[in-house]
C-alpha cells in the first residue's frame, strides 16, 4: 500500500445533500452529527442534507458544517483499512487535520471554529473588499497587475501555477476580471466576502483567536500530532503543541502557499493523494502542480469505493 497524503478542503466546498449517504449508512458518521447538534443546538444534518443553500452560507454555519464533513468522512475511509500517512488542509481543513491527528478534540474544534467565524465576519465588514478566485494566468503575469491606482490587490492563496485567490477593493478587482472576460482560458469567480484573510492585515485577529482558543480548550491540553501534519503557509511540518497552537492562532495572517506545500510533500515521496470532505477542490490543483500523482477523493459511497481502489497499490 502506498504512502497516502490526505488533504481536507476549506469552507466553500459545502453543498446541499453533502454527507447524506454516509449519514444513512455509517453509525460513526452519524455520531459526529449528533455530537455537533447536542453541543451547539444547531440542526446540522437538516442544513447539510436539505438546505436550502442560503442556510449554508452564513460564515459560522459554513465553517461548522465543513469541519464536520472533513472530519466525519475520514471515518469510512479508515474503516476500509486506509489511513493518512501525512495530512494537510486549507482554512477549516487545517483544523480538521489537527482533529484527526488528535491534537485537539472534535467538540472543542467545533466550538472554536463556530465562534471564530463571528470574529471573521466582523473583520470582513471592517475591511470590505472582495475575494476572487482567478485561474488561467501565471503568477509572473498576474503580479504586474496587482497595484492599480484604485487600490492594491493581494494574492492570498497560491493554489497552482496558474490559479490564485485574490483580495482587494472592488474598484480594482472588477476591472481586472472584466479585462479577461473575453479570454476563454482565464476564469474568475467572486467568492463569499471574508475580507483580507490570509494576509498580514489579519494579524489583528491573532489576540482574539488566542483568547478564544484558551476559552474553548478550558483545562484540556493540546497534543503533538500523531500523524505527520504539514501547515500550508510554508509547507513545513508541525511537531509540538506549541507548533499546533501557533498554527491555529496565525492561520489567517499569512498567505496559503499550496504550491510549495504540495511540492515539499512530493519531495518526501508522496504521490498518492486523497481529498476528504464535502467536495473535491484541491486535488485538481495538485495535478496542475505535478501531473505525476494519483489523486482521488472521499465525499460519498461511490468516491469512497474509488479511493479504496486507488490506494490499494
Amino acid at each position: 500500500m502506498p504512502n497516502i497524503a490526505v488533504i481536507f478542503p476549506n469552507e466553500g466546498s459545502q453543498h446541499v445533500g453533502m454527507g447524506k449517504e454516509f449519514y444513512d449508512r455509517t453509525v460513526n458518521v452519524r455520531n459526529y452529527y449528533d455530537i455537533v447538534e447536542k453541543l451547539l443546538d444547531i440542526k446540522v444534518a437538516s442544513i447539510s442534507f436539505l438546505g436550502p443553500k442560503e442556510d449554508q452560507q452564513p460564515t459560522p454555519i459554513a465553517h461548522l458544517i465543513t469541519l464536520l464533513c472533513d472530519v466525519a468522512f475520514y471515518d469510512p475511509f479508515m474503516q476500509n483499512r486506509r489511513k493518512a500517512n501525512l495530512m494537510m488542509g486549507i482554512g477549516i481543513g487545517e483544523i480538521a487535520a489537527l482533529v484527526i491527528a488528535e491534537c485537539i478534540p472534535f467538540p472543542i474544534a467545533c466550538q472554536f471554529v463556530y465562534k471564530r467565524a463571528k470574529l471573521i465576519d466582523e473583520f470582513a465588514k471592517k475591511h470590505g473588499g472582495i475575494n476572487v478566485l482567478l485561474s488561467g494566468i501565471t503568477q509572473d503575469k498576474l503580479e504586474s497587475l496587482l497595484n492599480p491606482a484604485t487600490g492594491p490587490i493581494v494574492i492570498t492563496q497560491y493554489l497552482a501555477p496558474d490559479t490564485h485567490m485574490l483580495w482587494g477593493p472592488a474598484a480594482s478587482l472588477n476591472p481586472l476580471m472584466d479585462r479577461y472576460k473575453t479570454i476563454r482560458t482565464v476564469k474568475s469567480t467572486v467568492l463569499s466576502p471574508r475580507g483580507p484573510l490570509f494576509t498580514t492585515q489579519a494579524v489583528e485577529l491573532e489576540s482574539q483567536f488566542d483568547a478564544l482558543l484558551t476559552e474553548c480548550m478550558g483545562d484540556q491540553r493540546i497534543f503533538p500530532p500523531k500523524i505527520i501534519t504539514h501547515r500550508v503557509s510554508d509547507g513545513e511540518q508541525i511537531n509540538s503543541p506549541t507548533d499546533v497552537r501557533d498554527m491555529i492562532i496565525k492561520q489567517y495572517s499569512q498567505p496559503v502557499d499550496w504550491c510549495r506545500a504540495v511540492r515539499l510533500v512530493i519531495d518526501r515521496g508522496f504521490r498518492t493523494w486523497v481529498e476528504v470532505g464535502p467536495k473535491a477542490i484541491y486535488g485538481d490543483f495538485i495535478r496542475k502542480i505535478d501531473k505525476n500523482n494519483r489523486v482521488t477523493n472521499v465525499e460519498n459511497m461511490k468516491s469512497l469505493s474509488i479511493a479504496v481502489q486507488v490506494t490499494s497499490s
